[in-house]
């Protein structure tokens, strides 16, 4: 009798199986997850163009005003209109190519309308996804830029996305340099902020706070409380910005 006949043999084969159809199932969701994140769901924005959000933050996060204090997080950088009738919140990722593709569609947005958006950015950084690597280390540089002034905060912002494609795996003590330079940042201070833990501290609970939103990936923007993944195109971003 071989193996594969016997009892064990049949239990190891099926096994073997459910494993296998498992992970061509969990393969095929995550595929889909990411092909939906890279295409954006702009044609949802759209449709709240003429629906309206028919949920607010308070209600959608059952949290109250404590809810909206959490998800907007008053440590974080903006920028627009602090009163703006629209509070975008951005979960993204120096690493991410979504969201780098995402952010000049937002500058444009608010060199437009600055005066009707505030725009809040937070790290959501997914060091597990392939070509992701020391996304957490670029975002803790950023918190620790913002600890010298939200100038520098986007200097270093706009650093990392403009060259998002020639940055190393993980930044040294001349590539640290060069930005300080660039940018304009204090290097010992932002060496002394890099290893303390208020930077590491703050880039954790952006992450589980996005987790509590239900952040899936990058980018994913909450837009006065509702949630929508992936790029949004300029002329979507228009028709809603113009209705305020």
């Amino acid at each position: 009798m071989r193996w594969y006949q016997t009892s064990w043999g049949v239990a190891l084969l099926g096994l073997g199986g459910l494993l296998l159809v498992g992970g061509v199932v969990f393969a095929a969701v995550t595929a889909n997850f990411w092909w939906q994140i890279k295409q954006g769901k702009g044609d949802l924005l759209q449709q709240k163009i003429y629906s309206g959000f028919d949920e607010d933050l308070e209600a959608k996060n059952k949290g109250g005003k404590e809810g909206s204090n959490v998800l907007e997080n008053k440590g974080s950088p903006f920028l627009g209109n602090p009163s703006a009738p629209i509070t975008i919140v951005l979960f993204g990722d120096f690493r991410c190519p979504n969201t780098k593709n995402a952010w000049p569609i937002l500058q444009r947005l608010l060199g437009q309308y600055g005066h009707k958006v505030k725009l809040i950015f937070r790290h959501f950084p997914a060091e597990s996804i392939p070509g992701h690597q020391g996304a957490n280390k670029l975002s803790q540089i950023a918190v620790c830029a913002y600890g010298q002034g939200q100038e520098k905060y986007w200097g270093v912002h706009n650093y990392f996305f403009t060259r998002q494609n020639d940055l190393p795996t993980y930044l040294g003590a001349a590539d640290l340099s060069t930005l300080a330079n660039e940018v304009g940042l204090d290097l010992p201070k932002l060496n002394d902020c890099l290893v303390g833990p208020n930077a590491l501290y703050k880039i954790n609970e952006d992450y589980a706070d996005g987790l509590r939103f239900g952040v899936r990936g990058t980018p994913t923007f909450f837009i006065n409380g509702q949630k929508i993944e992936g790029v949004i195109p300029w002329e979507v971003w228009e028709g809603f910005v113009k209705q305020f």
